[in-house]
């Protein structure tokens, strides 16, 4: 039996007071309510509270108090997809009034029996995360949790002494992560201040389209039944949410069987991926290795006289001034012809090369920071895990 396992527990209901939010598309009269920003599920990340995009609800100013979060509330999402099951963070009272929507829960904790920051690092752990699939209701692509099973997560006790120390051990990573990602950011910003100098000051160079750079393929999504059967024996299908901000593909969440080659517009390695349809529309990545994509991605496979990398710079830069377009639709999107048609400088090879030179330096500089990123990431959750379940005490990291 683990230390986790032989600790004492209390239900959640025991610890903490947990309450629902605000129904969203009530009729309230003006004169006796009032209109005020609330947290919707998109508000609550896993880790973190994200208010960039607010929207407002208009409430009964008798229901303010209800409904008003305080600084240090644990905020827990209902459900939806599976990675926003429990998904929740501590609010830190940026705010002040802010609401809550029906479809996220309010926990305040009970000062001197539970802290915030502990219940919920235990609640984001994979002990907290296996109490939510084993008591969620499930349909196909969905689950969701109720409020009594949610009253009736068990909670481990620790001294409020014992708990500041996981919190406190757990920081000092997070900071450190933190200050990586920072790093990142500024690296990013970096690449695309020298990328758009260097493509700008091309002077050598032929106006040109995209459809000249190379091949370009729109992708399809291919029925279940076309899938491989293992993880690694398949051609990886790239959709938008695998293509990452940084100009990377991220693991295919399916892979495509080999039988079926013919059929799905396989790419090849140093291909730029582009993102044409949707709400990630703008979003380009050069792949590394063979793949196919769904129809929401167009792809350019270069021609043997290009270099690969910069037709990645080329078709990023021409999309994010297309991507400005593509967003006043109702759905955005950026058909084939469109996109072969979009306008490029072409200098020579040399030309080329230099330019794809200058910008991987940065970005070789960025990989490293992601990989330390990546290294801190993995630390911190196997430290999580050894503290929460007693394998490793507070005293033994101090």
């Amino acid at each position: 039996m683990s230390a986790e396992a032989a600790l004492p527990y209390r239900a959640l209901s025991e610890v903490a007071d947990v309450a629902g939010g605000v129904t969203l598309g009530r009729t309230v009269p003006d004169g006796a309510s009032v209109e005020l920003p609330y947290l919707r599920v998109a508000n609550v990340q896993d880790g973190y509270i994200d208010t960039s995009e607010m929207k407002t609800v208009r409430v009964l100013k008798s229901e303010v108090g209800r409904f008003a979060l305080q600084r240090g509330d644990v905020l827990l999402t209902e459900g939806g997809d599976f990675d926003k099951l429990g998904r929740g963070a501590v609010w830190d009272g940026r705010l002040d009034p802010c609401l809550h929507q029906n479809h996220v829960f309010r926990v305040r904790c009970n000062p001197g029996v539970v802290l915030p920051e502990y219940l919920a690092t235990y609640l984001a752990s994979q002990y907290g995360r296996r109490y939510f699939l084993s008591i969620a209701k499930q349909t196909t692509n969905l689950a969701t949790i109720g409020s009594s099973d949610l009253k009736s997560a068990p909670v481990p006790q620790r001294s409020i002494a014992e708990q500041q120390g996981i919190v406190e051990a757990l920081s000092a990573v997070g900071n450190e992560e933190r200050a990586i990602d920072a790093s990142i950011a500024k690296w990013e910003i970096i690449e695309e201040g020298l990328s758009e100098s260097l493509l700008e000051g091309v002077s050598s160079g032929e106006l040109s389209a995209i459809g000249n750079l190379g091949v370009v393929t729109t992708g399809m999504t291919p029925p279940v039944s076309w899938d491989a059967r293992g993880v690694g024996k398949g051609i990886p299908l790239i959709t938008p949410s695998q293509v990452s901000g940084g100009g990377e593909t991220g693991t295919a969440e399916r892979e495509i069987s080999t039988d079926r080659r013919s059929d799905v517009r396989v790419i090849s390695a140093d291909a730029t991926l582009a993102v044409c349809i949707g709400f990630g529309i703008g979003k380009v990545a050069l792949s590394d290795s063979e793949c196919c994509t769904n129809q929401q991605i167009n792809s350019v496979a270069p021609f043997p006289e290009m270099d690969p990398r910069f037709v990645y710079l080329s078709v990023k830069r021409a999309m994010r001034q297309a991507r400005a377009r593509a967003n006043l639709q109702v759905t955005p999107i950026i058909n084939k012809k469109d996109f072969s048609a979009l306008t490029v400088t072409v200098p020579d090879g040399m030309e080329q090369r230099r330019i794809a030179d200058a910008v991987w330096a940065v970005r070789g500089r960025q990989s490293l920071l992601r990989a330390e990123s990546v290294k801190l990431r993995k630390l911190k959750q196997g430290l999580t895990d050894d503290l929460l379940s007693g394998k490793v005490r507070v005293r033994d990291v101090a």
